[in-house]
């Protein structure tokens, strides 16, 4: 299965942006202990005729910058023609794991999240690391982030059970804190309250609602706490906006990851999905898992499993 065994892909076309991916690819790669497999697309709808000059030695270049900055990491580069992203989505029917830049070299830097990295946010057969500002890393005397917590956005959704699974597995190999968020709008919430007696101002009691919502946030992730029972959780559900709370919460995440909708889910999300909307604005790397996974864990043998949070 290529998600547990294959290499770490890495898209890159010579921009600063991807050169900062690949510096998380190439960590990304070494932590894993898997290959590291350098890509670049030229793409012939932009080039007609012959492949730009130096083209073909972008990743071949690139693989060897990677090899500098990690020593340990077995590094390959692949220059293939056709479009970037049926390019990079062939490679991740085997690959571990696909690293973008969110906005590579393109000429349409008014969009925060590059037409590459949205469309293959959105369909790929692996997990996608979307490295936002990526440029920022591309310094080799820059120290990519080792700590902090990882957060994941929860909904209920197939694609959110998804996203969980993989959040606890990420904090796992990191040794770091889990943060699962849960945000829900109530239909009452951006009402004004009410005067009551002398003039006191009360808001709708969403007790009852936010404890059916922590409980149902409960259940789902104690599978997972018992497969990863040194993982340090912590469980958040409050009413408001989930994409400001998202946004905010990449502030101080290392990671954030989601889930995005597959072939075999339910029906997927409105448009623009949260998710979207999250990934123009957040300030931390994003995950983004793809695929059909076995949503629910098997039993842990000895495991104690506990209803709170």
């Amino acid at each position: 299965m290529g998600y547990r065994y294959g290499p770490v892909v890495a898209g890159v076309d010579g921009s600063a942006d991807s050169l900062g991916a690949l510096r998380w690819a190439a960590d990304e790669a070494c932590r894993h202990n898997r290959e590291l497999l350098v890509v670049h697309a030229i793409d012939p709808a932009l080039h007609a005729g012959e492949a730009p000059p130096g083209s073909a030695d972008i990743a071949a270049r690139a693989a060897d910058e990677a090899v500098r900055w990690r020593p340990g990491v077995c590094a390959a580069g692949v220059t293939a023609v056709g479009a970037p992203v049926e390019v990079l989505r062939s490679h991740t029917r085997q690959a571990r794991l696909l690293v973008v830049a969110s906005h590579g070299g393109g000429n349409n830097m008014a969009d925060p999240l590059g037409s590459v990295c949205d469309q293959l946010c959105l369909g790929a057969e692996c997990p996608v690391l979307a490295v936002h500002a990526a440029r920022r890393w591309a310094d080799p005397f820059t120290v990519l982030p080792q700590t902090g917590p990882v957060v994941a956005g929860f909904d209920g959704s197939d694609p959110a059970r998804r996203a969980l699974r993989l959040a606890f597995e990420e904090a796992a190999d990191r040794g770091q804190r889990l943060v699962v968020i849960q945000v829900w709008q109530h239909p009452e919430l951006w009402l004004h309250g009410r005067h009551h007696g002398e003039g006191r101002h009360h808001g709708p009691c969403l007790s009852s609602d936010e404890s059916a919502v922590h409980e149902a946030l409960v259940a789902a992730a104690e599978p997972w706490r018992a497969r990863h029972p040194l993982v340090e959780m912590e469980l958040r559900s409050e009413p408001g906006d989930p994409v400001e709370a998202l946004t905010l919460a990449s502030q101080w995440a290392m990671l954030m990851v989601f889930g995005t909708h597959g072939p075999t889910d339910s029906a997927g999300p409105s448009s623009p999905s949260v998710m979207h909307r999250v990934l123009r604005t957040m300030a931390c790397p994003a995950l983004i898992a793809h695929g059909t996974v076995q949503e629910h864990a098997a039993p842990v043998p000895g495991a104690v499993h506990s209803a709170s949070a």
